[in-house]
């Protein structure tokens, strides 16, 4: 036996009662509901029976709708239903503000809706074609806010198949039984099986928030009803803030942010300039101290304050300052090495590095001249000290 759809029979009906009539597990099923289940791109509805969470709304190929909930229930008794009224409040706004932007597509540029998602942040539908400009889409939008101040009213009828207006349909149904159309008073006429609402001012806004191409088509995703003036809200109350800690009006603030951001960007420059000077300062420092190993400067040295970019950048820069071999260490988990090797000194540093981290589980490997390795922080200090080892013995070999 089907289930008695209450939410067609009456879409702002959010408490009722009715009969269990199956059960398996998590789920039960009865023999009328007010609960709307997943499907035609709306989700299901959640809410109570009696006072235990329904988590999640399906309906069978036999129209049986069923109920996941972790209530201890026997055929026949009755229970009292309750839905989540906001969840699917919004979920009506959403849904029959899709139908306005669809037809809204529809009459300016001939772009059907063949997709359509209402997501928990955001509500999307896929456009044939993908090729409208961001200005069309802005047109579509504003036909659909005008629309909406209108204030149409929204109304469902059920019709036979042989009854079915095709020609003033936007798009024709896919069932051949048991139509439901809506009609948006003198705009819109489309099949559905969602809930809506009674008419368009309970929506009263829809802001698209975005539009990117997918696979051909042409994804638009938008805000409608409550959700829109929260985003709203939202928005402009970081406006405000920005606003604020600029110490400039609302609507020269992303010029004000423009300029921050071209002053930040010349002092990192500064910044990088200044910073690779001293470090090259530290390499003359590090390059005078140098252990001599015949005619090759060695110079070993652990850089706990020193970047990953800089301890390379360092290496990098004394390896082209004459014979020498370069090792650092930058203690931390895990202990990184990096080590270079002047051209002319003539040792593989990189085959060097990658068998001595192998030793204490670790991994890295490079060019005859530069390399650089990982080991954990506890064997750090002795890989750093056995590479300088190796190495030197590569000198004399």
């Amino acid at each position: 036996m089907q289930t008695r759809k209450l939410y067609y029979s009456d879409p702002y009906a959010h408490t009722f009662t009715a009969k269990v009539v199956a059960l398996k597990p998590g789920w039960l099923a009865l023999d009328q509901t007010a609960f709307y289940p997943e499907g035609g791109g709306q989700p299901a509805d959640h809410g109570w029976l009696q006072d235990q969470a329904v988590t999640d709304t399906q309906i069978d190929e036999h129209g049986v709708v069923w109920h996941q909930v972790a209530l201890p229930a026997a055929i026949g008794d009755t229970v009292a239903g309750r839905l989540d009224w906001l969840r699917r409040f919004d979920h009506m706004q959403q849904h029959t503000a899709q139908h306005v932007l669809s037809q809204a597509f529809w009459q300016l540029f001939k772009a059907a809706t063949v997709g359509f998602h209402l997501g928990e942040q955001v509500v999307t539908i896929d456009l044939a074609g993908g090729n409208l400009a961001a200005e069309q889409v802005q047109q579509a939008e504003d036909l659909t806010n005008a629309v909406l101040r209108s204030k149409l009213p929204v109304r469902c009828q059920e019709v036979a198949p042989d009854a079915v207006p095709a020609a003033q349909l936007r798009k024709l149904p896919q069932v051949d039984k048991d139509i439901r159309l809506i009609e948006i008073a003198g705009f819109d006429l489309c099949p559905c099986g969602g809930t809506h609402v009674r008419d368009l001012g309970e929506i009263g806004l829809l802001k698209v928030v975005g539009s990117e191409n997918k696979r051909g088509n042409l994804r638009i995703a938008f805000l409608a009803g409550q959700r829109a003036y929260r985003d709203y809200g939202i928005k402009h109350n970081q406006l405000a803030s920005l606003s604020a800690l600029l110490s400039e009006p609302l609507e020269n603030a992303v010029p004000a942010v423009e300029r921050v951001l071209a002053k930040v960007n010349e002092l990192e420059r500064e910044c990088s300039h200044l910073r690779e000077r001293v470090l090259t300062l530290e390499a003359d420092d590090f390059r005078a101290a140098a252990e001599a190993l015949g005619n090759v400067a060695c110079i070993v040295r652990e850089l706990p304050e020193h970047s990953l970019a800089e301890a390379k950048f360092l290496a990098g820069y004394l390896a082209e300052q004459g014979a020498t071999i370069v090792i650092f260490g930058l203690p931390d988990e895990p202990y990184r090495l990096v080590a270079t090797a002047s051209a002319n000194v003539g040792i593989a540093i990189g085959g060097l590095l990658k068998a001595t981290v192998a030793q204490y589980g670790g991994k890295g490997g490079g060019s005859s001249t530069s390399a650089q390795g990982a080991v954990p922080c506890s064997s750090g200090q002795i890989t750093l000290k056995e590479l300088a080892q190796a190495c030197a013995k590569a000198l004399n070999d």
